[in-house]
């Protein structure tokens, strides 16, 4: 039932704003639905521009708007009655949706991004109170004639696909390129066995592709974490790849088993068939569930060549109270459990697949390729190794090694990025760990020891890393690095921070050995300067008794230093000919953190 609930004066002015659009009729005015949570408009959008043939000049919508308007969402969905009963292109699959709502799920793409409207209302959104409202009345009519005349998308526009009715609550990740869609191309094998393992609660990843005969098709590969799970045989997964894309005109996911086997057919695949051979080829019993992908080929944008495979994951239950599917329901009998229905109207559990391909998953931001392909080895696994190695993983650095052989104590944590359940394991062994779960691309080794045993014991590794990143700033260190010889060319990276975090040195040489000497000749003066600021000062303790002194600096000091660090690998990656010095340092206007200034950056003199 309605409450007696009162619209705002803001949501007030901009239901009489609609008033004076051309095109609109109200039904039924605003009613507040206490389920939902929103205010719903239903109205009548009509044009004499609309194409009829295609879409009626005159059909009924629901407008769902947020009580807090003119901010909030504002949703436009069409009606289960005198209205569009397909999905077009910038839409949502237009289904029947639940029971007790009047409206479809189709609903409509509004936003700025539909460069095709805009013609009735200007490209950007609005938040006035009169303007919001009325923006998205207009741009659905703007929507309807653009659908009803094929001109929802414009050539050069990104590659939008269908949207499946994702009934499933599972997940898949697959990983495909370009690369691998010239194997698939390569190939005229159009279905097989599929290999899954469970990364996490209802998280699968695809490991293989395979023939029905056992014949290994395609290995993915994955990083380390991920490859530690292994394939889980109580998975049962096949494969079929199309074409082109599943759909009815105009942009319609197949929703039932039968739209599927219509579609299937269409293209010389006979679904049923495929599904007895895997039911034949791999037995069901002890089977946790069936994931069916369904592969096509898609394009980065509407008017290019298709670039890569999608796969889209359908789940086909096969028990259920199992913790590592959720949500899992039987249909059938006992006699019929494992039957598969692919002709009726059974629908379709399309699960919610990921392309997570190392350039896919980093599309949000990832260093450059001569940096990320890199094989990168770090000598120090402290606070400021470990949150530059977590830096370089995050960014797309797929292959690293560290070296260390220190323990974590109680008193790293304070800026370090390890965990309390860390406390007195191996800080190397447990960083690599912990880095090889930030990417599933990740595969970070780790070495334990000094410098100087594990170069000794573990060379014909050691010798595959190209960068030789030094986070120590340990004179020892780095006198062992300008002693030992390496028999392939390294680019040597000192990176430390000055007393407190207040300074970021570098210091870097192409070569077989770390030109230390060079580097104490134009770091010394740098040195002696910050000791005379300093030499009055108490360093921290550790504890009572015979101690050490620690060395002082907050963990946003570390972090602060470590990215710039990161940034500074952009340059040094582009200079490598000669050894570079230079010198960052925080500004600090009567205590006010006011940013880092570069003071010095010289080509050092041979």
């Amino acid at each position: 039932m309605s409450s007696k609930r009162v619209p705002s004066d803001s949501l007030l002015k901009g239901r009489r704003a609609i008033e004076f659009i051309n095109g609109i009729e109200l039904i039924n005015d605003l009613d507040w639905r206490e389920p939902i949570s929103k205010w719903v408009l239903h109205c009548c959008l009509y044009s004499d521009e609309i194409e009829a043939s295609v879409i009626p000049r005159s059909t009924e919508w629901y407008v769902l708007i947020d009580d807090n308007y003119p901010m909030g969402s504002i949703s436009i969905y069409p009606s289960k009655k005198n209205s569009i009963n397909v999905t077009f292109p910038h839409q949502m699959y237009n289904g029947e949706g639940y029971s007790d709502h009047p409206w479809r799920s189709g609903l409509l793409c509004l936003d700025t991004n539909v460069r095709t409207l805009g013609n009735l209302a200007p490209s950007e959104e609005p938040f006035q109170d009169e303007m919001r409202l009325a923006w998205y009345i207009s741009r659905a009519i703007e929507w309807l004639i653009a659908a009803s005349r094929n001109k929802l998308t414009l050539k050069d526009e990104p590659f939008e696909m269908v949207d499946f009715p994702e009934w499933s609550s599972l997940k898949v990740g697959f990983s495909e390129t370009t690369q691998s869609f010239r194997f698939w191309n390569s190939k005229n094998i159009k279905f097989g066995l599929a290999t899954f393992s469970i990364l996490n609660c209802g998280i699968f990843l695809v490991r293989g592709f395979k023939q029905f005969n056992g014949v290994c098709l395609r290995n993915v590969n994955w990083g380390y974490y991920p490859t530690d799970f292994k394939s889980n045989d109580r998975i049962l997964g096949s494969w079929i790849l199309l074409n082109e894309m599943p759909h009815f005109k105009p942009w319609q996911a197949p929703s039932t088993w039968g739209e599927l086997t219509k579609i299937c057919r269409e293209q010389g695949i006979d679904l049923g068939n495929i599904m007895k051979q895997v039911k034949k080829k791999q037995s069901y019993k002890n089977k946790l569930v069936h994931i069916l992908l369904i592969g096509f080929p898609i394009k980065r944008k509407i008017n290019e060549e298709f670039t890569e495979i999608f796969w889209k994951g359908i789940e086909i239950p096969l028990l259920k109270d199992n913790s590592l599917i959720p949500k899992i329901n039987i249909n059938g009998n006992k006699k019929n459990n494992h039957k598969i229905n692919v002709n009726g109207r059974e629908r379709i559990r399309w699960m919610r697949s990921y392309n997570w391909a190392k350039k896919a998953v980093m599309s949000r931001g990832m260093l450059p390729e001569s940096i990320s392909e890199s094989k990168i080895l770090i000598i120090g696994a402290g606070a400021l190794g470990s949150s530059i190695g977590e830096l370089l993983t995050r960014a797309g650095v797929e292959k690293l090694g560290i070296i260390d052989y220190d323990i974590l104590e109680m008193g790293n944590l304070t800026r370090h990025n390890l965990l309390v359940t860390d406390l007195g394991r191996s800080k190397v062994e447990s960083l690599a760990n912990r880095l090889n779960k930030t990417s599933v691309h990740s595969k970070v080794a780790y070495y334990s020891g000094t410098l100087k045993d594990v170069i000794e014991n573990n060379m014909g590794e050691l010798k595959k890393y190209r960068v030789i990143l030094d986070c120590t700033g340990e004179d020892e260190v780095l006198e062992y690095l300008q002693q030992y010889q390496w028999p392939t060319t390294k680019q040597f990276i000192s990176i430390s921070l000055g007393y407190g975090g207040k300074r970021l040195y570098t210091f870097s040489n192409c070569g077989s050995s770390f030109r230390y000497d060079l580097f104490r000749k134009v770091i010394d003066p740098w040195l002696q300067e910050e000791k005379s600021w300093y030499e009055e000062t108490e360093l921290p303790r550790e504890g009572l008794g015979c101690w050490h002194p620690l060395f002082p600096a907050r963990i946003d000091d570390v972090w602060i230093m470590a990215a710039t660090a990161v940034k500074r690998l952009e340059i040094i990656y582009r200079q490598r000919q000669k050894p570079l010095f230079s010198v960052y340092e925080q500004n600090d206007d009567n205590g006010t953190f006011s940013g880092l200034d570069l003071i010095n950056n010289e080509v050092c003199d041979e």
